[in-house]
């Protein structure tokens, strides 16, 4: 039996439900499913969900809880946060926003999440307090998971909209000999710090997020030759396809494993097999990064190169070893 304090949650979180039902959305794509909702920006409707959500997805599909298909207009990406707005018709549901969360809200307020958990179809209200409130985020302790994401986190107190569900983090806080859960903070943008907006050309935008892709996966297989020189300080030319650490390495292997060869010829084959790997920690990035147009994209592509960054200090390390 509820006690009188979860009756009361569960009360809200229903009324919550029932009040955004008409506003939330569906997301979804061959290559996966997310959330939005309707909301007012300005004086115009729009169909909101993260960037991550729909980059890279083709024929993205709306769908309102009652089934039906809700049809969008021109899109629009924000700089310097991982929110999407599409247009919407006038006569849908919109949920407010929030504005000027610093003065209207307070730490420790009770706030829901609504979306479309796991990518299951189904709207599961979750709850939570908020425990942050940033420049452009909001920290909350609303435990959404995949498929959350690009879902309204909603203050109970006031209804409106404070920020767009969009990722989390975990640190490992476990202490030697002691089994400790690691703990896991969940962030959604705000949507009142938005101060510029750039329209989607899907051709372009899609085809950044490809180039991008492709970074990234040059980026995993660095990271991947990292961990073999970490664990056994050999090379394994099978485990590393990519088409600029692919030659070089193929080269090294032929030329250590002649036989008979030489600790200055093994040793120059090592400083020119770092040689080749620092340039392809730096090429991508520097030819990609001057036809980045969306804001989305430069941003992750710094990720790429903060993390790029670190293995060109290895690899120069280890150069100048030899």
């Amino acid at each position: 039996m509820f006690g009188s304090a979860e009756q009361s949650f569960a009360q809200e979180h229903t009324d919550s439900l029932q009040s955004a039902g008409g506003s939330l959305v569906f997301v979804e794509a061959k290559g996966g499913a997310g959330s939005g909702f309707a909301c007012k920006i300005g004086d115009k409707n729009y169909v909101v969900t993260n960037q991550h959500v729909i980059a890279g997805q083709s024929n993205v599909k709306f769908t309102l809880l009652d089934r039906s298909l809700l049809k969008t207009g021109a899109a629009m990406a924000a700089t310097g946060h991982d929110i999407v707005a599409f247009a919407a018709a006038p006569e849908i549901k919109a949920l407010e926003i929030q504005g000027d969360l610093e003065k209207s809200i307070l730490i420790g307020d009770e706030v829901v999440v609504l979306g479309n958990t796991e990518g299951a179809r189904v709207i599961q209200p979750l709850k939570g307090k908020l425990v942050g409130i940033g420049p452009d985020l909001v920290e909350v302790s609303a435990e959404f998971l995949p498929g959350n994401s690009g879902s309204p986190i909603i203050h109970l107190k006031s209804g409106k909209v404070i920020g767009v569900a969009t990722y989390l983090t975990m640190r490992d806080l476990s202490i030697p000999r002691e089994k400790a859960e690691p703990k896991v903070r969940r962030f959604g943008y705000r949507i009142d710090s938005i101060k510029k907006w750039q329209p989607i050309n899907w051709p372009v935008y899609q085809q950044e997020h490809a180039q991008l892709l492709n970074v990234e996966a040059r980026t995993g297989d660095l990271a991947g030759l990292l961990e073999d020189l970490a664990e056994n300080g050999r090379i394994d030319p099978q485990k590393h396809q990519n088409a600029a650490i692919k030659p070089p390495i193929e080269k090294f292997t032929q030329i250590v494993l002649r036989k008979g060869i030489s600790k200055p010829d093994r040793n120059r084959a090592i400083k020119d097999l770092m040689s080749s790997l620092r340039t392809a920690c730096t090429s991508d990035i520097d030819a990609l990064r001057p036809r980045l147009r969306y804001d989305y994209f430069q941003r992750r592509l710094n990720e790429e190169s903060q993390a790029r960054t670190q293995f060109w200090e290895i690899f120069d390390k280890i150069m100048k070893a030899q």
